[in-house]
C-alpha cells in the first residue's frame, strides 16, 4: 500500500507507514474499527475543537449564561454541591457528548444524586435552548460551551473553598 517508509501499522487491506497513517487515514486508508491510533486521532481533534472557545467567548456568552444560570441555580435550590460536583456533572457530559461524536470516551454509570442533578440542570437548559430558539445549537457548540465551564471550575478549583466557582458565577447571577 505505502512504498515511502518501513510499513508499520495495520490498515484494512494491508499495512502502512506512520506517514501515511497520519495523512490518509480515514481519508484515503479505511482504518480498523479497533485501531489504537484512530482513537487516539479522534480524541486528539476532539480536544482541539473544544479548545477554539478559549478567547471566543464572547460568541457563545448566551449559552454559558444559561448553563451557569443552571448550575448555580442547583446550589442556590440544594446547597449540597460544590466544585467537584460541577467539574464531575461537566466531565460525564463532555464524555457523553463524544460518544454521540464517535469519539472514544469513558462512560460513568451511576452518578451521585447531587451530580445527577447538575447534569439534569444542564440538559434542562440546553434543551429549553432549543425548543424556544429558531435555530437550535450544534452539539459540537454545546460541548465547546460546556468544556468551557469545565476550564473555568479548574481555573477557581481550592482546596480551601471547596464552592470558589460556584461563588464566582454566584457574583454577577445574583
Amino acid at each position: 500500500m505505502c512504498f515511502m517508509q518501513r510499513e508499520k501499522r495495520q490498515a484494512v487491506g494491508g499495512q502502512i507507514c506512520t506517514q501515511c497513517c497520519g495523512t490518509r487515514r480515514l481519508k484515503e486508508i479505511d482504518c480498523p474499527e479497533d485501531c489504537f491510533y484512530l482513537d487516539k486521532s479522534k480524541k486528539y481533534f476532539f480536544e482541539r475543537e473544544m479548545k477554539q472557545i478559549i478567547g471566543d467567548e464572547d460568541r457563545y456568552l448566551d449559552v454559558l449564561q444559561n448553563i451557569e444560570f443552571a448550575i448555580y441555580g442547583v446550589y442556590a435550590d440544594k446547597g449540597n454541591i460544590t466544585d467537584r460536583h460541577v467539574q464531575a456533572a461537566v466531565e460525564y457530559l463532555l464524555e457523553m457528548g463524544k460518544a454521540r461524536l464517535g469519539v472514544p470516551s469513558e462512560f460513568l454509570t451511576q452518578l451521585p444524586p447531587n451530580v445527577q442533578n447538575v447534569v439534569d440542570a444542564i440538559d434542562g437548559i440546553l434543551e429549553m435552548r432549543d425548543e424556544i430558539t429558531e435555530e437550535r445549537e450544534k452539539l459540537l457548540d454545546k460541548l465547546r460551551c460546556i468544556y468551557r465551564i469545565q476550564d473555568s471550575v479548574k481555573f477557581h478549583y481550592n482546596t480551601a473553598d471547596e464552592c470558589r466557582y460556584l461563588g464566582f458565577i454566584g457574583q454577577f447571577l445574583r
